[in-house]
């Protein structure tokens, strides 16, 4: 007679991994996820732009997006040119690159100018570029968290003029390419491309394949001014220790051996990017020529002075 009870398996029973069921996006359908994104990106991407552009709201213009290998990136993106890796949250990246005429275009507007380039573009980006760049890249951050329903803004991970450093020539993984050209009335265009791996592209466009974040990522607070990576972004101060007038005539006379006398006022204004931000006496400090600051510009305003 058989008793009546449950069956006991000897093992646990099998369970389904939803991770292993899950279907891998082809890359068309994600080619698709980031084109059907790129109508928000234009609204974000005006947004983000505005502090940077004296609060004008630009017009935005997204190319196709287009499945390319590494050989043909690196014919879409100059070999020198301003290379912004952005990151999110999860450790899934994003490239923007502007080429440099690209980049000086963009300076001169966020200083109010129309967006006027040097005919000879120079070999090293000016201070106030790479601050833009800084800038720059949290407006894209913010506006593609927007644009691609991130919970934060991506941030800067690395940065590179040589393009070769983020994606090598040879790369075998295939990327996403898409192309943002900005414009304002009255001044000239600038394009920033946009590229993600493919291999890459999931994280950041299908919900159901990104990475769980953790608690403390979810908390960090954006970077700040005094925090990587702007922390880190090098800067050049400019003391002026004399300045005269010199007539043509004396000018033209010059020659090896001549003498030319120096007086050294008793407050030397210290530039960055011919923007005087302090003022200070000249002196010696471990046996070399020193400034001592004895004013800050930003202080000025408020009728303090500063001793250091």
């Amino acid at each position: 007679m058989i008793s009546e009870g449950f069956l006991k398996a000897e093992r646990p029973l099998a369970q389904h991994s939803s991770s292993l069921a899950a279907r891998v996006p082809q890359p068309d359908e994600l080619a698709g996820a980031l084109a059907a994104a790129a109508p928000r990106l234009r609204l974000a991407l005006a947004e983000s732009l505005r502090p940077l552009l004296g609060g004008e709201k630009a017009q935005i213009e997204c190319s196709k997006v287009e499945k390319v290998a590494a050989p043909r990136l690196h014919k879409m993106i100059d070999a020198v040119a301003v290379n912004l890796l952005l990151e999110d949250v999860g450790g899934a990246q994003m490239l923007a690159s502007m080429d440099y005429a690209a980049a000086l275009i963009l300076t001169d507007q966020v200083f109010g100018g129309r967006g006027d380039a040097p005919g000879v573009l120079p070999d090293r980006l000016p201070a106030a570029t790479d601050l833009t760049m800084a800038r720059l890249a949290a407006a894209l951050g913010e506006a593609l968290a927007g644009a691609l329903e991130r919970p934060q803004p991506l941030r800067l991970a690395a940065r590179s003029e040589v393009l070769g450093k983020l994606v090598r020539a040879r790369d075998d993984d295939m990327f996403l390419a898409l192309r943002c050209d900005v414009a304002l009335p009255g001044r000239n265009p600038w394009s920033v491309q946009l590229v993600m791996r493919l291999s890459q592209a999931a994280l950041l466009l299908v919900e159901g394949a990104r990475a769980p974040r953790s608690s403390e990522a979810v908390a960090e607070s954006p970077a700040t001014a005094l925090e990587a990576p702007f922390a880190d972004l090098p800067l050049e101060l400019v003391a002026v220790l004399a300045q005269m007038q010199v007539p043509v005539a004396r000018i033209s006379a010059l020659k090896p051996g001549d003498t030319i006398p120096l007086a050294i006022p008793a407050n030397i204004p210290l530039y960055l990017d011919r923007v005087a931000i302090a003022h200070g006496q000249a002196g010696s400090a471990d046996g070399v020529l020193a400034l001592r600051l004895t004013r800050l510009a930003h202080s000025q305003s408020e009728g303090h002075t500063n001793d250091r």
